[in-house]
């Protein structure tokens, strides 16, 4: 993982933003995810999927739900993404992960907004 993405890590765990326990998830993911998609770990290719992770894993350790920001068109342009390879498999994944090791379990509306994420990072990835 590149030092600017490490650094959004360090930013989320030191103004409190997030849990330790949570973004020792979530850089752990990364790093994961670095290798399983082939993917630079940098801010670029990540920044956008690891605020996403570190805010709803946050979220659902303090009881919050989405409101309003999840909506029928989010699970609309979700969908669309499962014809690119292994994506709602990352997806669940990083559900069952979320819930062995933090004991904490996203709802399936996060894990529309996680596919939106995973997507853009293989399609980024993809680019010459």
């Amino acid at each position: 993982m590149e030092q600017d993405l490490e650094q959004r890590l360090v930013i989320f765990e030191r103004e409190g933003l997030a849990a330790p326990a949570i973004v020792a998830f979530v850089r752990q993911i990364l790093e994961w995810l670095e290798r399983e998609a082939q993917c630079p770990g940098d801010e670029e290719h990540m920044g956008p999927l690891a605020s996403h992770l570190l805010l709803a894993l946050e979220r659902v350790r303090r009881g919050e739900d989405l409101g309003s920001a999840w909506s029928p068109l989010v699970h609309e342009e979700a969908s669309t993404l499962t014809v690119l390879p292994h994506l709602q498999d990352w997806a669940g994944q990083i559900r069952a992960q979320a819930l062995q090791q933090l004991d904490l379990r996203l709802p399936a509306e996060e894990e529309d907004f996680l596919l939106l994420h995973l997507g853009a990072l293989v399609l980024r990835g993809q680019e010459p």
